[in-house]
């Protein structure tokens, strides 16, 4: 293979580790090209694929998965940090509903053999699970070194320096379950193209798993979908990622890293391995509102990353439906406090800084329609001012008052902070009805209008407050100065249960 000192000095430092933490998978349709199995196996049902391990260049075609993956059985050079790689590689996966066993994987290239049995055989493959067999130890050598495969410098053989296609189509012979298919590397992609990149271009040997029978397809694309959408706070937003070879080929049990990057939830983050369509995807949960912008990435066994485009999710909150706000009582607006924000007993459940409230006041304004903070609201006595007829969002946006004072036929007061409440069942227009809820988040005002102190619930002798099980926690007790980012177009969807999730701020 030319200079072996010079192309297996240097490992390149590695860039890198995947983000963490939880994601889902999904199922979804793709379209696989550049796709042609050559035989089929009539033991079972299993998908063979072939790459080269080249970690001496160290660069973005390396096969991933690799040793450590998800779903991968590994047998090959381990711990990957102590290890040069040189070689072919086969990945076996079982595609049955049950699980099967290898007994034996030989490689021949030319009138060479190498063969993966022993001890450790026959391997359980569970279903949707790998083998992945590749040279067994550090190093090269050129030539055919088999069929023990402690080295597998499969681009050297069968003589290195070879700089036009040999012609030479390796097999593969796979035994599931007593029974051997034969398949054949009609894209050469075990012996490089039939040359030895390595000493004709200096080049990295690296190629990414692609079935055998296809030809080698370098280089993957990693996009996020949707690339915008828009959530209430308090539902869930579900952004996809399609990690492909450059053919379109879905690549399966690679491990994705999510990341938010910008927004009101900055710096949670979240993982997942691709299905056999290629996709994973991250679900979270926001009770802040603002735009999140998303990245996900992929970092293969030897350090090198590829990241995705970026997409955002717009997180959105309501008022009262309609327009107009309920309003509460800013000495009862700390986080995790039950909150009595409309009924005919408003006034002896809030409690203001300026004094009591007129007891003519149920607890819905409806001027300002889109409430601020810094802003005044304005309200008539009694029910004069009708609110909304319901159902209310089952997240609702209220103005948090220091005062409420009744000039002639109005009442009015100020906006010190605005609050996201987790809202009770129960409410109708009719006064005597009281509305409750939880406050979970705060989306504008001053860090002394709305407190992390313990919560307080108001005795209600009509109408006990109901508290759900799962109360969503927000970014952090204090409140910031930020716009208020609303909508006043109906209920917001009814929450999943496991919507509700402390956010991992890393």
């Amino acid at each position: 293979m030319g200079d072996y000192t010079e192309r297996k000095a240097i490992r390149r430092g590695r860039s890198g580790a995947p983000w963490r933490a939880a994601a889902l998978l999904v199922g979804t349709a793709a379209t696989s090209i550049c796709m042609s199995l050559t035989q089929v196996a009539a033991a079972s049902s299993i998908s063979v694929f072939v790459g080269y391990a080249d970690s001496a260049r160290a660069g973005g075609d390396f096969p991933n998965p690799w040793n450590g993956a998800p779903n991968i059985t590994f047998d090959g050079c381990s711990p990957q940090a102590a290890c040069t790689f040189d070689g072919g590689a086969i990945r076996i996966r079982n595609d049955n509903p049950a699980s099967v066993s290898v007994d034996q994987v030989s490689v021949h290239i030319g009138g060479c053999l190498y063969t993966w049995s022993g001890a450790t055989y026959p391997r359980s493959l569970a279903p949707g699970a790998s083998l992945v067999a590749a040279q067994r130890a550090s190093g090269v050598a050129a030539g055919c070194t088999g069929p023990d495969p402690s080295t597998f410098d499969s681009s050297d053989i069968p003589n290195a320096g070879t700089c036009t296609n040999d012609g030479i189509q390796p097999t593969v012979d796979v035994t599931i379950d007593g029974t051997t298919s034969s398949y054949t590397d009609s894209g050469q992609v075990l012996n490089s193209g039939g040359i030895d990149p390595g000493v004709c271009s200096n080049g990295d040997e690296s190629t990414q798993w692609v079935t055998i029978g296809s030809k080698p397809c370098s280089g993957e694309t990693l996009t996020l979908n949707p690339p915008t959408q828009t959530d209430p706070v308090g539902s869930t937003a579900t952004v996809l990622a399609n990690l492909t070879d450059t053919c379109g080929s879905p690549l399966s049990d690679v491990v994705v890293g999510f990341k938010l990057a910008a927004g009101p939830n900055a710096g949670v983050t979240g993982q997942g391995a691709t299905n056999s369509f290629g996709i994973a995807a991250f679900t979270y949960s926001s009770l802040v509102v603002g735009v999140d912008s998303l990245q996900a990435a992929v970092t293969n066994a030897v350090g090198f990353t590829r990241t995705s485009n970026t997409a955002t999710v717009t997180w959105t909150v309501e008022f009262a439906p309609g327009g107009g706000s309920f309003v509460i009582g800013n000495k009862n607006a700390a986080l995790g406090s039950a909150v009595y924000f409309w009924g005919s007993q408003w006034a002896q459940h809030n409690s203001l800084t300026a004094g009591p409230a007129p007891r003519s006041f149920k607890g819905f304004s409806d001027q300002p329609v889109t409430p601020a903070c810094g802003q005044g609201w304005t309200s008539d006595p009694g029910n004069s001012t009708p609110p909304p007829d319901g159902p209310l969002p089952d997240f609702m946006a209220v103005i948090v008052t220091s005062s409420a004072r009744q000039t002639g036929p109005e009442i009015s007061g100020d906006t010190v902070a605005i609050v996201i409440v987790r809202t009770d069942s129960g409410y109708e227009p009719n006064p005597g009805h009281a509305a409750t809820g939880v406050i979970v988040a705060v989306m504008c005002g001053s860090a002394s209008a709305v407190t992390g102190g313990a919560p307080q619930r108001p005795q209600l002798p009509s109408l006990p407050t109901q508290v759900r099980s799962g109360t969503p926690s927000g970014p952090g007790g204090a409140a910031t100065a930020t716009a208020c980012q609303v909508s006043a177009r109906g209920r917001s969807p009814k929450l999943p249960s496991q919507a509700c999730v402390r956010k991992n701020r890393l």
